[in-house]
């Protein structure tokens, strides 16, 4: 390496090129520019230098087996950070110190540096500002493995000390890595951030929001270039750049956001008392890279089961959905070897309501359509109505939020579908547009073609409720602006047959695609950031539309995507579809959710009727077309009890009749007491 006078500078480049080999596994090469990066920083007596490369000699040491060397240069390197308060470094260090303690078969000293780890990760995410910055902080490098490797070696130890009620600990760290920042999300969204602000802030968001509206509409043009639509594209990142720094600056600023209180996790007798009856039970999971397991809790019991690996689970999901998501396939064999693994350890007889909160790829995998039975169709949903979770300390808030909101809704249902897309439209199968988000949307292009059935959707399902309940908006009034003008919190139900456009890479650019109209302010396009900003009291949000269900994958957080932004502006559950499902068969499966819907069934009880007769008819029985629609949230809600009133005076006149009944009939056998009595006094007497 060439000499420098920049000695800092130096100490990076050696450091970095041991990395390097170290990922590489050539371990002898990573020592050696390890240890010439120490003498460096040695020489200038760099701290911060030193206890970086002593962590990562503990690491390479102990990649090498050399678990006690790995446990000094470890120690090493916290003793320094301690200095400085290197919180990067320490937790860090932790981490690698309880993974040296472990395979030393030290479990109690293990014990306490992971939860040294964990407790610096949960103190930095505290001070983020942002929740999206909050999730990608837990989901990303090593940080979601301390709590993988703690919930192992809490399971480990909860086989030779059932007693000491180390499962109830694991449990608890697997909340802990579940969906906190939607969980933070959840408790921001009751409060006004911007209340007590400097109001030039929150001009300045609605001037950048309309300003990126127009340049959403200049991009939709027909006549803009391909340099046009690049320059375009440039604005628009740039204006969300400006958009999110500007977030942070009103939260800094703002009076409500600093007396936020978050949630606390949800503690297992909470749950059990709380939020579970007889026949439910909860199923959550924790994929880490080398161990797996699943929790199954309920009223009485935890039970905690392991489960393949990341890696393996990974392909198996994987496959399977590529299986029932294929129409023309017919090989489900992998749906019960799934089932035996995630869902039938945990189950028992008298468990009739599941509620899944996944992990990793199982956020991508419809549990409804695991196989109960080999070499046989029998799914899961014949026998049990399912609904997920994100987690379910979130859950436990949704339901919280929902109960808390006494305001009466004067309207049972609004639907939009059908939009118009203009001059964007397809005509006759061309590609008329079809690159306008090529470079733009890293997913796949976006063509814009009208969805056959949704004008018929919409319709048929707003047949089910009054006139006077109900709201429908279709072809050119299906658009941004008449959502925005609504009341929205007035509405138990919000449907949207329309397409859906989901960013996996930066999430607040997905969005549901409404009439796109050139003489109106709005782009068309309502993305998450503007969902954000909507404020709902519904039951039922239903996204009608193709893959709504997915997003940006975040380790620990799982989906960040639509349902997260509904249910942030303020609904309790979210029915979404994992794949792009049939026009026809989505409109069918969503009349008959509805007719259930209004016969007073919960949401996932109806959910469940649909399915099943989707099953059970001709067409339609393929999991394609029923599989892909998930519930997520409250989904245990009555949205329309039975109305007892006008039984209350058929009620009164049986209670009435019965007691006069009685009455008589006590009264006659008193009569008959009596006169058996006169009978038996005569015959004495004679």
């Amino acid at each position: 390496m060439k000499n420098t006078n920049d000695k800092k500078s130096e100490i990076r480049v050696l450091n970095n090129i041991g990395n390097v080999y170290s990922y590489l596994e050539e371990y002898s090469d990573a020592l050696k520019y390890f240890r010439l990066g120490l003498e460096y920083a040695d020489s200038i007596n760099d701290v911060e230098a030193k206890s970086i490369i002593f962590n990562n000699i503990g690491i390479v040491n102990y990649y090498l087996g050399n678990f006690e060397e790995s446990t000094k240069y470890n120690q090493k390197a916290i003793d320094l950070a301690h200095g400085f308060k290197g919180n990067q470094i320490l937790w860090e260090a932790f981490l690698e110190l309880a993974n040296a303690y472990k395979k030393q078969n030290k479990f109690l000293d293990a014990l306490k540096n992971y939860k040294n780890s964990i407790s610096i990760i949960e103190g930095a995410r505290s001070t983020i500002e942002l929740e999206e910055l909050k999730a990608s902080y837990i989901g990303t490098d090593k940080r979601i493995e301390t709590y993988h490797n703690l919930i192992d070696l809490l399971v480990s130890l909860n086989k030779s000390a059932p007693q000491k009620g180390y499962d109830i600990e694991a449990f608890n760290y697997l909340e802990k890595a579940k969906a906190r920042a939607f969980l933070d999300s959840l408790e921001v969204s009751e409060v006004s951030i911007s209340q007590g602000i400097d109001f030039r802030l929150s001009n300045r968001e609605a001037q950048l929001d309309n300003e990126i509206s127009k340049l959403y509409k200049k991009l939709l043009a027909s006549e803009s270039t391909p340099e046009q639509r690049n320059e375009i594209n440039q604005k628009i990142k740039d204006c969300e750049d400006q958009l999110e720094n500007l977030k942070m600056e009103i939260r800094r600023t703002s009076p409500a956001y600093a007396d936020l209180k978050y949630p606390q996790i949800i503690t297992l007798k909470e749950v059990q008392e709380q939020l579970l009856d007889g026949k439910t039970a909860f199923f959550a999971y924790s994929i880490g890279k080398d161990s797996s397991y699943g929790f199954a809790i309920s009223k009485r019991s935890l039970k905690i089961f392991p489960i393949p690996p990341r890696n393996e689970i990974q392909k198996r999901v994987t496959d399977y959905i590529k299986a029932i998501s294929d129409k023309d396939n017919n090989d489900f064999h992998l749906g019960y070897e799934l089932f035996s693994e995630l869902v039938q350890p945990g189950l028992d007889d008298k468990i009739q309501k599941l509620v899944f909160s996944p992990d990793d790829i199982l956020y991508l995998l419809p549990f409804e359509a695991l196989l109960t039975q080999e070499n046989k169709n029998q799914w899961l949903i014949n026998h049990h109505t399912v609904a997920y979770a994100p987690s379910i300390s979130s859950l436990r808030e949704i339901i919280k939020r929902s109960k808390n909101n006494s305001k009466k809704r004067g309207k049972d249902l609004l639907a939009f579908g059908d939009p118009l897309y203009g001059d964007a439209e397809l005509e006759n199968g061309s590609k008329k547009n079809a690159d306008i988000f090529q470079n733009f949307y890293p997913s796949q292009e976006f063509k814009f073609f009208r969805l056959k059935y949704s004008g018929i959707e919409v319709q048929k399902i707003a047949s089910l409720f009054k006139a006077t309940k109900e709201e429908v908006y279709q072809k050119e009034e299906a658009s941004e602006a008449e959502l925005k003008s609504l009341k929205l919190d007035n509405y138990k139900i919000i449907h949207f047959a329309v397409h859906g456009l989901i960013d996996d890479q930066k999430p607040t650019r997905s969005s549901i695609v409404l009439s796109l109209n050139q003489d109106s302010q709005e782009d068309g396009f309502v993305q998450m950031r503007e969902i954000y900003n909507l404020r709902m009291n519904s039951d039922l949000v239903t996204l009608s539309a193709c893959q709504t269900g997915l997003g940006q994958f975040i380790r620990g957080e799982g989906i960040e995507g639509l349902s997260r932004a509904f249910f942030y502006a303020g609904a309790s559950s979210v029915l979404m579809s994992l794949w792009a499902v049939n026009d026809q068969a989505s409109y069918q499966l969503m009349e008959r959710f509805y007719f259930h819907l209004r016969a007073s069934r919960s949401i996932m009880e109806a959910l469940q009727k649909a399915k099943l007769e989707m099953i059970h008819s001709r067409v339609f029985s393929h999991p394609y077309y029923w599989a892909g629609f998930v519930i997520t949230g409250n989904a245990a809600k009555v949205i329309f009890p039975r109305n007892l009133t006008k039984w209350i005076p058929v009620i009164i006149s049986l209670c009435v009749g019965s007691t006069l009944f009685v009455g008589f009939r006590n009264l006659k056998k008193k009569k008959i007491r009596l006169a058996v009595a006169k009978m038996c006094y005569r015959v004495s007497h004679d």
